[in-house]
């Protein structure tokens, strides 16, 4: 017996939908900052070795240092305010259905990755990472590379806490007739 099935297609009004600009993001932990330093630090440390070395050794550059100097401290300290200005901007939510990242100073990125889509996690710590307790999570999607979400400066206990949630939400999703229990 063939039962008949009427096909629609509505329409959908884009002001009914929720607004995830509305959504309250999550912060970085503050220390997060400090290893943004120390990166830069070691980076600017290094080329300094390296320009201080050419300006030394090669007779070429050392007419050139009234202007390379210069142009390495504007250069250190416009890189570290625009990673201040990008830390500040930075910021992430766990939502029921999907998660949300968002960065850029210039160009604002927001990233949103529905639930279903998650084929992967990540949690890393790097050596300054784990000098702080601070992880970043990887979120690795069936949509490719412009899908993944990659979430630096969580404390480690809530990196663990999410990707613990995510995962059993997966599982959920993957298996819908099993149900777990949140105190778990």
């Amino acid at each position: 017996m063939h039962t008949e099935t009427t096909f629609t297609n509505e329409v959908i009004n884009p002001d009914l939908l929720p607004k995830y600009e509305n959504v309250q993001l999550s912060r970085l932990h503050p220390d997060y900052w400090k290893i943004i330093c120390i990166n830069l630090l070691i980076f600017f440390a290094l080329l300094g070795i390296t320009i201080a070395a050419l300006l030394w050794f090669v007779d070429e550059v050392k007419p050139n240092a009234k202007w390379i100097i210069p142009v390495y401290i504007t250069l250190l300290v416009s890189a570290f305010l625009l990673f201040r200005v990008s830390f500040k901007k930075r910021g992430y939510a766990i939502r029921t259905h999907d998660v949300i990242y968002k960065s850029g100073i210039i160009a604002e990125s927001t990233t949103i990755v529905p639930l279903n889509r998650i084929q992967h996690i990540e949690l890393n710590e790097g050596l300054f990472s784990r000098i702080y307790k601070l992880g970043s999570l990887q979120l690795f999607t069936a949509g490719g590379q412009t899908g993944h979400i990659h979430i630096s400066g969580i404390a480690i206990d809530e990196a663990k806490r999410i990707r613990d949630l995510l995962l059993n939400k997966l599982e959920q999703l993957e298996n819908p007739s099993t149900e777990l229990n949140p105190n778990e």
